[in-house]
């Protein structure tokens, strides 16, 4: 999903006028934020993108430091008196260590930040849909049977991603309904009673702790 580069660009010189952003600086912000929203995001979908950044780092601050640095480089390209010819050395100079680049830095720490940003969104969202999934598991009629032991470990079983939609939790907890049906079924056959109990009852005595053991061995 993705939007243009130059749809970013139109946003971000709308929403931050006062932010006086090098070509280069643009373009990159840019690039990076136009894979954030929708294909069809409109202008206010755009902006909230815009938004989240400028929360992590201000746009006029980084013009600011684009300013800074324009202003150290056009010092130095100033020219100065011309140089006493050297004396011809007798060994070849050694090169040059290459200059660390402000823009790389700045890049690679807007990358970090949008990285953990994207993280925690995800953990909320996990978080978010991991309630869901418990209230889903608790409120099945047949999976009330279990016992509070056995049912903390085959909750562990639902499997949640930030992906996960809702209908795929609906699905797992009728996978668990229908394993959990077909074990007390089974027991009920080898003890001699008619079957699992009515949903919201459950069985009593030795049969229980029978079926409570058997059960909790499905905990994978």
């Amino acid at each position: 999903m993705a939007v243009t580069a130059v749809k970013i660009k139109e946003r971000l010189k709308i929403k931050y006028p006062k932010a006086n952003l090098s070509t280069k600086r643009l373009d990159a912000i840019a690039d990076k934020l136009a894979t954030k929203p929708a294909d069809d995001a409109d202008d206010a979908a755009i902006d909230l993108v815009l938004e989240d950044f400028n929360g992590i780092m201000s746009f006029e601050d980084i013009a600011k430091e684009d300013d800074r640095v324009r202003t150290l480089e056009a010092n130095q390209k100033k020219p100065t008196d011309p140089p006493t010819p050297p004396n011809p050395p007798a060994d070849p100079p050694a090169p040059p260590k290459p200059a660390d680049d402000p823009n790389q830095k700045l890049l690679d720490a807007i990358g970090k930040l949008t990285g953990e940003v994207e993280a925690l969104k995800s953990g909320k969202v996990v978080e978010t849909k991991s309630i869901s999934a418990k209230a889903a598991f608790e409120n099945s009629e047949v999976l009330k049977g279990l016992t509070p032991e056995v049912k903390e470990n085959w909750l562990k079983r639902l499997v949640v991603t930030p992906e996960t939609t809702e209908d795929e939790i609906a699905a797992q907890v009728t996978n668990l309904e229908t394993e959990y049906s077909g074990l007390t079924q089974n027991i009920a056959n080898n003890l001699g009673y008619s079957g699992p109990p009515p949903a919201g009852d459950t069985v009593k005595g030795s049969e229980q702790k029978v079926i409570d053991n058997v059960v909790d061995q499905f905990n994978i």
